[in-house]
């Protein structure tokens, strides 16, 4: 059997690189999220409230693949992330797994921490003797922010909070 010369796989990947760079609905997705914050680098405390899985996706390796990641905010109107937030989430497995916010309030899990499976059935965000609990299963997104978004209203439930605006908690 002829063996392939070694430039054909090399060619091959890097066809595949530019399909997945020239995807239009990805591009526009991550046109969509707009340049970064002024004074603040990529990495771990960029784009709170972001839908993370945008970038995050593991298409390219850089950035990182994240298999559920999000943001979690001191109340639905703040632009302040809660730090120290653990996020616990339960699959339909029944496999779970726990993060905790970062100061910006972003916390992900790459898929070598869990990869689960969905949909996810539980979510609950808590610190301390304060937390809340989300009633609604995620069936497609490890991005929060895909449906969090603010403000809040009939295509979103607002941003992830701990506290309500009046100082109460999430139902």
């Amino acid at each position: 059997m002829k063996q392939m010369p070694r430039w054909v796989g090399s060619f091959k990947g890097l066809a595949l690189l530019g399909l997945i760079a020239c995807d239009p609905v990805h591009s526009n997705d991550i046109a969509a999220l707009g340049g970064e914050a002024p004074g603040v680098s990529k990495g771990p405390m960029h784009r709170p409230g972001q839908p993370c899985t945008v970038c995050h996706d593991g298409a390219i390796g850089d950035p990182p693949a994240f298999s559920v990641a999000g943001t979690v905010f001191e109340t639905p109107s703040s632009a302040q992330g809660a730090d120290g937030v653990t996020v616990t989430m339960v699959d339909s497995s029944g496999s779970s797994h726990s993060a905790t916010t970062n100061a910006a309030g972003n916390f992900y899990l790459t898929p070598q921490n869990w990869t689960p499976v969905y949909p996810i059935l539980s979510v609950t965000v808590a610190a301390g003797d304060v937390g809340a609990i989300m009633h609604s299963q995620i069936s497609w997104s490890g991005s929060c922010g895909w449906c969090h978004v603010k403000p809040a209203g009939p295509s979103s439930p607002g941003h992830v909070s701990l506290m309500l605006d009046d100082g109460g908690t999430p139902p």
